[in-house]
């Protein structure tokens, strides 16, 4: 049997208890953790100071969120920046300087063909390891820009030098030898006898390398009696030369034999 219940009054110290909670549960209303949801929050009322920093993750940006506003500048590295993913459409005209390039980034493959002017090559940077044989030909050479020290050793032969190119100021005075003069040279010997006073006697010389059309000259190469003297007329076939020998001594001719004779002829 349930015994007399009446109703107290509560104290001052328990209303005074009762609100305090409530005050410390946030006024009206009290939150449990994870019941926040984003109808409970005013559309764009949340600012950097309510965000911890650090927590914003990659989970959290919308597609196309960063833009280059967003980003700090120089902030970006290579790592990144994925494989193959910046193409020439991603980079502003004529805005790769040379510092942007890593050192050895640019071979062969990277240049276009024909491309490079003397404008891009370094003065004396192209020596005769990068140039192929037979790659330069006139059109690649300056006029009159090759100086002696650009030859080679006994690099100039009769086929580089144009008809009548040689003038007599590009011959070293006393420099030009027999073997120099198209024609012949040959020393031998002759022997003569019988030529009467006032008269001349034709022999031939058989001078090897001789042509029709030379010039000869004959001439004695030892003492020979005053008055007797020989001279050519012509080379009257390959090989041989006619000449005359002539008695003017204004008396008998003394015989010679084996006498030192020297022919040349000049083309």
């Amino acid at each position: 049997m349930l015994g007399n219940w009446r109703m107290r009054r509560p104290s001052h110290a328990t209303v005074v208890s009762y609100l305090a909670l409530f005050v410390a549960l946030g006024g009206t209303s009290a939150y449990a953790a994870n019941t926040i949801g984003s109808d409970d929050v005013i559309d764009e009322s949340l600012q950097s100071v309510d965000i911890k920093n650090g927590d914003v993750k990659n989970a959290d940006l919308a597609n196309n969120s960063v833009t280059s506003t967003k980003i700090y500048n120089g902030s970006v590295l290579n790592a990144e920046i994925g494989a193959n993913a910046v193409d020439g459409s991603k980079i502003l005209d004529g805005a790769v300087a040379n510092p942007d390039l890593v050192t050895g980034a640019v071979d062969s493959a990277k240049v276009l063909d024909e491309s490079l002017t003397s404008a891009d090559l370094a003065n004396d940077s192209v020596s005769a390891t990068e140039i192929a044989d037979s790659s330069i030909d006139t059109g690649e050479i300056v006029d009159e820009s090759l100086f002696s020290q650009d030859l080679g050793p006994n690099s100039v032969g009769s086929s580089e030098l144009a008809d009548n190119a040689v003038a007599s100021a590009n011959v070293t005075n006393e420099a030009l030898t027999l073997s120099d003069i198209a024609g012949s040279a040959v020393n031998g010997s002759v022997s003569l006898s019988g030529i009467a006073n006032g008269r001349c006697s034709q022999v031939t010389f058989s001078v090897s390398g001789a042509v029709v059309g030379d010039t000869a000259i004959v001439s004695t190469r030892g003492a020979i009696q005053n008055g007797i003297l020989m001279y050519a007329n012509r080379v009257a076939s390959a090989g041989h030369v006619e000449v005359n020998a002539c008695n003017f001594s204004g008396t008998t001719m003394t015989a010679i034999s084996g006498f030192p004779v020297r022919v040349v002829t000049f083309r």
